[in-house]
């Protein structure tokens, strides 16, 4: 059948989930202005389907975690027909049921199919205890300490609360485990637990990291630190490595998405093979000349400065496969050097945020039209690098949800508190800075019509965190959690 670009309403695709080697189908619902509303469809087999099957099409129900027969309907804002979609045929909708959920502007890569997967290989009870427990006001009493039944998270308090003892019947809808320090009964104590899939893990403080007894899980986010050898389940989608790595660190198994600091690290594969996705972040200076030779199969590579200068461009064309390329608060080539862009034969995506304004127009004018999607914002000229290469409020500067006043008078508020911090020299003036910050922040927000919410008070926490690191860390005169903890106790709800 002739592969059909332009977005009808009725027609269906066949989508290509890599990950289960099977093709999943959308529908098209609604066309309006460069927009589109697409549905899922209950479809996931070796082949696209086929016309003559559209018409019994139904919605992919989702049942997981807090769904309940819910269809999956995206709103997004691109028409644009990824190329990698095989165009099935048109029908009725199969739904009338009008969309409201705008995912972006992105169209999907069926992982909706395997988050559902996801769900039905769970422990049939205890996905029962999940849906009868997760609006429960019931609590779990400890001695050292008090938990809601519905707790999603298993911290180190509730751990530690619990006598090392937790188990999935006292808290049935724990998804995620998020652990600080050396705590080696963690693993034995949810071993059981199917639904928990995500493991965070601050300062193991250990050698040997052996996750193979937990196979449910497949999302990682690992501080590295004094770590030598990882043994990994056998599915692991994701892997996020922070901390300070070792130069022998190796890890045995496989994961499709890496994410990699360069804060205290090398650029190095630690042994892993087959990885498609790597995220590197935390670049300082970058030469991109190693990465086909330690990632060959990549189809996604995401590189983010603190910010930073990137070299060697012309490595990009030995990766063959690679579909998806993003660039984030890099800098150090030119208009000329996007010319390799053109020698990537699987490009479908280019996403580049606060880069040379040289090269982003270039790059503007060469693709426009001609991806999946594209997009160039905050270009930077030379005299704004020169100015602004060390701020840490650079992502304010134009920023649609920050006013240009309120950014001017963060910056003052900025210099004043790092020149208090350079200057302290007994804890209470260090603790007076801290709250004088988070005081000011609460007038410029109030000032400016509440426009601090979760990234930029993020990025006000982050920045207080480097302030310290730079001016108070070898003082000793007040340990990190209490600096930052005035900052939490003092500011508004933000």
């Amino acid at each position: 059948m002739k592969q059909e670009r332009k977005p009808a309403v009725g027609a269906v695709y066949g989508v290509y989930v890599e990950e289960l080697g099977k093709y999943g189908a959308y529908q098209i619902l609604e066309v309006d202005r460069g927009s589109i509303c697409y549905v899922v469809l209950d479809y996931l087999e070796s082949e696209p389907p086929k016309e003559d099957l559209l018409p019994d099409m139904q919605p992919l129900y989702q049942e997981r975690f807090r769904f309940h027969h819910a269809m999956d309907m995206k709103y997004i804002s691109n028409n644009r027909i990824p190329r990698d979609y095989i165009f099935c045929g048109v029908c009725p909708p199969v739904t009338s049921r009008s969309c409201n959920n705008y995912a972006g502007d992105k169209w999907g890569n069926g992982i909706e199919y395997l988050y559902e997967m996801d769900w039905r290989q769970g422990d049939a009870k205890q996905k029962e205890n999940y849906k009868k427990y997760i609006n429960s006001g019931e609590w779990v009493n400890f001695s050292k300490g008090s938990f809601r039944k519905n707790e999603g998270v298993l911290t180190t308090a509730l751990y530690e609360a619990a006598g090392h003892n937790f188990s999935v019947e006292l808290f049935p809808c724990m998804t995620t485990v998020e652990i600080e320090g050396p705590n080696p009964g963690i693993l034995e104590c949810i071993a059981g637990a199917s639904l928990i899939r995500t493991f965070r893990w601050k300062s193991p403080q250990t050698e040997v990291l052996d996750f193979r007894s937990v196979q449910q899980l497949h999302t990682f986010e690992l501080d590295g630190t004094g770590v030598k050898k990882i043994y990994l389940p056998d599915n692991v989608r994701f892997l996020k490595l922070t901390g300070k790595l070792h130069s022998e660190l190796q890890i045995t198994g496989k994961t499709r998405s890496l994410n990699l600091s360069m804060e205290n690290a090398d650029l190095c594969n630690y042994g892993l093979s087959d990885v498609r996705e790597l995220s590197v972040f935390r670049i300082g200076e970058f030469n991109l000349g190693e990465i086909p030779s330690l990632f060959p199969e990549l189809r996604s590579l995401a590189l983010t400065g603190k910010p930073g200068i990137i070299n060697n461009l012309e490595a990009l064309e030995k990766l063959r496969f690679l579909k998806d390329l993003t660039i984030m608060e890099l800098f150090g080539f030119s208009a000329e050097d996007m010319k390799i862009l053109e020698r990537i034969p699987e490009l479908r995506s280019l996403d580049f945020y606060s880069i040379p304004k040289e090269a982003g127009m270039a790059v503007k004018k060469a693709w426009k039209g001609k991806l999946d999607y594209l997009n160039v914002e905050r270009l930077r000229s030379d005299d704004w690098l020169k100015e602004n290469l060390d701020n840490p409020f650079r992502n304010w500067d134009g920023s649609e949800f920050v006013p240009e006043a309120a950014y001017k008078k963060t910056m003052q508020q900025y210099k004043k508190t790092k020149k208090q911090l350079e200057q302290a020299g007994t804890r209470e003036e260090a603790a007076a800075a801290a709250k004088e910050y988070g005081l000011g922040f609460n007038r410029l927000n109030r000032q400016y019509g509440q426009f601090i919410e979760t990234d930029e008070r993020e990025d006000l926490f982050l920045v207080l965190e480097q302030l310290y690191e730079e001016f108070l860390k070898d003082k000793n005169l007040i340990d990190l959690d209490e600096f930052l903890g005035i900052l939490d106790e003092i500011r508004d709800e933000w």
